[in-house]
């Protein structure tokens, strides 16, 4: 973290940390939607706004709001992607890399072309509906769905699994030791979520999975289990920066680091409850989610 001076909400103000000389982002500048800082000479971004490649409508105050709270949102991915080694490399660079759509459709602004636009990935490229910064919308949508956990963040998790899968899990021995685990994600995708939505409300939960919609497919369980190690990691490293005896900084041993969040999530749950409100982290983790997560693990921390 880096304490800003007064004198430095000028474009051209250098801050210096470390020796290096570091600018703000100009989407801090201009619109307050950042707050990291620029290293790069031939940047004006920082590293996570030069992911994005599309972006809400400004003129609207409402979705500039939303934007910040994407750009929120997206920042917190990046920094777990970074602290856990993850390569972030954007499409700018990397034809094969990271990038970011911002996108509204006609259920919210009827003066777009898109009639629907979905929540997803697509090689590298991770779309997320801006009505999901919607605090009403999206529990509205929670509650239709019902999705236990249905957060912005959790939406930026989920997707980058979806990226990842494809960047990590690039051997045969590898692709067999996912399918033991979570299936054959060879079966029809497309097949898959229309059988799932169809009997979305009528299947009942299978407690060995880590949510209803991991169900659907083989990979959407990996982005769900992706997504809930990062809930884990995040959680457990924010929890010890302010001491709490059950958390931890050090996520090398899985075991450990499953017995952390185990005390942490009940803690958490307990306070909630304490409050009247709902658990933090409604899910019960069976035998097989936990081989899943370790999984996850095992990739991010090859022995």
């Amino acid at each position: 973290m880096v304490q800003l001076q007064d004198d430095a909400d000028s474009n051209d103000a250098q801050i210096t940390a470390n020796n290096i000389s570091l600018r703000r982002c100009k989407n801090a500048i201009e619109y307050d939607v950042c707050n990291w800082l620029v290293s790069s000479p031939l940047s004006d971004y920082c590293l996570s706004c030069e992911l994005n490649h599309t972006i809400p409508n400004l003129l609207e105050p409402t979705r500039r709001a939303w934007w910040k709270s994407l750009e929120y949102a997206k920042r917190r991915l990046i920094y777990s992607l970074l602290s856990l080694n993850l390569p972030v490399v954007g499409k700018h660079i990397d034809p094969t890399g990271l990038a970011f759509k911002f996108m509204e459709d006609r259920r919210t602004n009827p003066e777009v072309m898109e009639e629907h636009v979905y929540t997803g990935h697509d090689d590298g490229m991770i779309t997320i509906n801006i009505a999901e910064a919607d605090r009403v919308k999206r529990e509205i949508a929670r509650q239709y769905t019902k999705q236990l956990y249905r957060t912005l963040l959790g939406h930026f998790r989920h997707e980058s699994g979806h990226y990842y899968f494809f960047k990590l899990i690039n051997t045969e021995e590898l692709r067999h030791q996912f399918r033991e685990l979570f299936g054959d994600e060879t079966v029809d995708y497309g097949t898959a979520l229309k059988e799932y939505y169809k009997n979305n409300f009528v299947t009942p939960h299978d407690p060995n999975m880590i949510s209803h919609y991991a169900q659907s497919h083989p990979w959407e369980d990996w982005a769900e289990v992706w997504a809930h190690y990062l809930h884990m990691i995040d959680t457990l490293e924010t929890a010890n920066q302010y001491r709490v005896r059950q958390s931890s900084a050090q996520f090398d041993d899985i075991d450990k680091t499953l017995v952390k969040w185990s005390e942490l999530s009940l803690l958490l749950n307990s306070l909630n409850r304490s409050m009247g409100l709902e658990d933090a982290y409604p899910f019960v983790l069976s035998d097989l989610t936990l081989k899943k997560l370790r999984f996850v693990h095992g990739l991010i921390y090859p022995s």
